[in-house]
């Protein structure tokens, strides 16, 4: 059975990205080079653990309280979706379409389709 790895990356400014593979599909620092090609990668736990907390309480359905510094860049609406995905009880779903709805553009499901595709930090913004 294949397990799943769960890569992460931070500056020291704060979360830059999530990735997941199974087991044997990728080792970190080539998973990470193709993601970030201008990089420098190095092994840091004390830089990723506010990112590893966030991700452990979300996946506990716990809230830590603390807001998670990030170092990514997006488009105001790209933003503006994911911080409305952030919102979503734990558990619950939601199409693109109902999300669309939530930013204020009801017909806008295939770009909010389109944010959550290169959505960096999946496990924040589910």
């Amino acid at each position: 059975m294949d397990r799943l790895t769960v890569y992460l990356a931070s500056t020291g400014k704060g979360a830059v990205r999530v990735g997941l593979a199974l087991d044997g599909e990728s080792e970190h620092r080539r998973f990470f080079g193709k993601l970030l090609p201008n990089a420098n990668l190095t092994e840091d736990y004390h830089l990723n653990r506010p990112l590893v907390e966030a991700i452990e309480a979300a996946l506990l359905n716990n809230d830590t309280g603390k807001p998670l510094p990030l170092d990514f860049s997006c488009t105001p609406f790209e933003w503006t979706v994911l911080k409305a995905i952030a919102t979503i009880p734990f558990g619950e779903t939601r199409t693109y379409g109902e999300v669309a709805s939530m930013v204020g553009i009801p017909k806008g499901a295939r770009a909010v389709g389109q944010v959550m595709g290169k959505n960096p930090l999946p496990l924040i913004f589910p």
